[in-house]
């Protein structure tokens, strides 16, 4: 279940954080679009809270910004402590309504630069969209109830509850919930390649 205050709380800060970084970058919204090729304009309406970004834009944008995904729901801290406990009843959340997708941290505050966890809850038929992803460090998909399809490099991935998939996100790569209710899965990120 959703808390929507957890929601709201993690989302109001987002045009914020990315202004702020961007900002201390030395960047223009020309040269994160450029960067990230996520068009000004919708760099702008992000920064400014008239849109919240899409799993896609977000990805690039945190590439670009020499970031995590993280980076969108993370609340101000000044240090990183040496180990993280995330409470279920506490994860910070995201959702994507426009992609039928919910993201939870399953990381907390933890963050050395090399993985990112978080729980996918996916509605029924919605994908990563009809565009190829492609990004740095490689990506881990264990499914824990219903049916994904990943397409990488045009090769077809089933996976059903207990499967893991691993890969090298630099190539073209997107998923579909092929499940016919919600699949949940859960979703390893590493920024660098691990060797």
């Amino acid at each position: 279940m959703t808390d929507p205050e957890l929601t709201q709380d993690a989302l109001a800060g987002i045009g914020t954080r990315l202004r702020n970084l961007r900002q201390a970058r030395g960047l223009n919204l020309h040269d994160l679009a450029d960067l990230s090729g996520v068009p000004p304009s919708t760099i702008s309406k992000i920064e400014n809270l008239r849109m919240n970004p899409s799993l896609v834009h977000a990805i690039n944008l945190a590439r670009a910004l020499d970031e995590n995904l993280g980076f969108l729901i993370r609340r101000n801290r000044e240090t990183t402590p040496d180990f993280s406990v995330v409470r279920s009843s506490a994860r910070p959340r995201m959702d994507l309504p426009e992609m039928s997708l919910g993201l939870e941290d399953l990381h907390g505050d933890f963050e050395r630069g090399v993985l990112e966890a978080r729980l996918g809850v996916i509605g029924p038929g919605a994908s990563s969209g009809e565009e190829p992803m492609r990004h740095e460090g490689e990506e881990l998909c264990h499914v824990l109830s219903g049916a994904i399809r990943y397409s990488i490099e045009g090769e077809i991935v089933d996976l059903g509850p207990g499967d893991t998939l691993q890969f090298v996100c630099e190539d073209a790569h997107r998923w579909q919930n092929t499940h016919n209710g919600e699949t949940r899965v859960v979703w390893v990120f590493s920024d660098k390649l691990s060797f």
